[in-house]
């Protein structure tokens, strides 16, 4: 058994880019009678997800400039679905405040979050409201190389989208 933190490779990375097929495996669960803010850009202007939401159409709304925790209590919007900053430093603050808002979201996360110590906490008076949509497969990701993006496919960990308040019926959480 190893430890991520024991290799000496281990980098957490917050330049990877949701691909579209990421989101044509959710695009069913996705209101379109909705406002989606896609929240966290973090200033990419090389992000294609906005544009992917859209061919989806998703009505969503979005800025890569826009600061999460400046917009979050002035936009108006009815959902989030986007794939947050795997840095916890960056990611437990968002999630805390996700839950504080009580609105809906589909985040894409990595797994292991579910088990972790923080998400447990963050969601424990809250659990009724948290499901799990598991993936039909891994989830790759893009990466930029030479100012372009480019899918990877050797994506080292495994990903589910956790939603909040998005009450999917239970033959809707395994995708096929």
């Amino acid at each position: 058994m190893g430890d991520f933190k024991a290799f000496s490779n281990y980098k957490i990375n917050n330049d990877y880019y949701t691909p579209k097929s990421a989101w044509e495996q959710i695009n069913h669960l996705i209101p379109k009678d909705k406002i989606v803010w896609e929240a966290f850009l973090l200033n990419s202007h090389l992000s294609k997800s906005v544009a992917n939401l859209k061919s989806l159409n998703v009505n969503v709304v979005a800025n890569p400039e826009w600061d999460y925790f400046e917009k979050c209590n002035e936009l108006e919007y009815d959902l989030i679905v986007s794939n947050p900053p795997f840095d916890k430093k960056i990611k437990i603050p968002i999630l805390k405040k996700l839950v504080q808002l009580d609105k809906p979201f589909i985040l894409i996360m990595n797994v292991c979050n579910v088990f972790a110590h923080y998400f447990n906490d963050i969601f424990k008076d809250h659990r009724q409201h948290l499901q799990i949509v598991y993936p039909k497969c891994k989830i790759h990701f893009e990466m930029l190389k030479d100012g372009k993006s480019e899918l990877k496919k050797n994506t080292s960990f495994y990903c589910v989208y956790v939603c909040f308040k998005m009450n999917i019926a239970n033959d809707k959480l395994y995708l096929d």
